[in-house]
């Protein structure tokens, strides 16, 4: 998941160029943190200039016991991993944008995901949404902490229903209103059939 600065024609074009430099990096490396090293030298190549990006990108295989997977934030908002206790943790080492110096500072952080944990990634479009503007009263934003015990509350929820709660309440803060770009990624690990509901 990424964010490039700007908006119009030429942040449409660093967008495009980012997805297919990290579509031919991760056929060669593993590690989140390379192909993004490796993304940051094709953006100062491609965009002189110094349009930053951030990104958090993960990978991850199946296990035995459900996932194990690595990410790399590069300037960009935690992860979020809701456990299927309701436990919300942050993931991930905070880590430069790209895009702007030669040698960014990028690190895997590993992770597992049981049966019933959920892994969440957004972008800051999510967590600095504020009311709109003409609603009477301060406008704080919405912030991580908020989307940390909402995510808590989604008991029972699939990805996608972790997404739709999430999105509505968002949009419900702002009233529909939105400053930024915002997007939202949820993978679940599926409960086995048998275990106990709710899980």
């Amino acid at each position: 998941m990424g964010d490039v600065a700007g908006k119009g024609i030429e942040a449409a074009k660093v967008t495009a160029m980012a997805r297919y430099t990290v579509r031919a990096e991760a056929t060669h490396s593993r590690s989140p943190a390379v192909v993004l090293r490796n993304l940051n030298s094709a953006l100062l190549q491609h965009d002189p200039d110094g349009r930053f990006v951030t990104a958090a990108y993960a990978t991850f295989r199946v296990t035995t016991t459900g996932l194990a997977g690595r990410i790399c934030l590069a300037g960009h908002p935690p992860a979020l991993i809701r456990r299927a206790d309701g436990y919300v943790r942050k993931l991930g080492r905070p880590g430069t944008f790209m895009g702007v110096i030669e040698d960014p500072d990028l690190t895997d952080a590993r992770f597992r995901l049981a049966p019933g944990d959920t892994l969440l990634m957004f972008t800051d479009g999510a967590t600095e949404a504020r009311p709109r503007r003409g609603i009477p009263g301060p406008r704080p934003m919405f912030g991580e902490r908020r989307l940390a015990k909402l995510l808590a509350r989604c008991e029972g929820l699939d990805a996608s229903g972790i997404v739709d709660r999430l999105h509505d309440a968002i949009a419900e803060y702002t009233g529909n209103w939105a400053s930024d770009d915002t997007a939202l990624l949820a993978l679940r690990v599926p409960v086995a059939a048998g275990a106990p509901a709710g899980s």
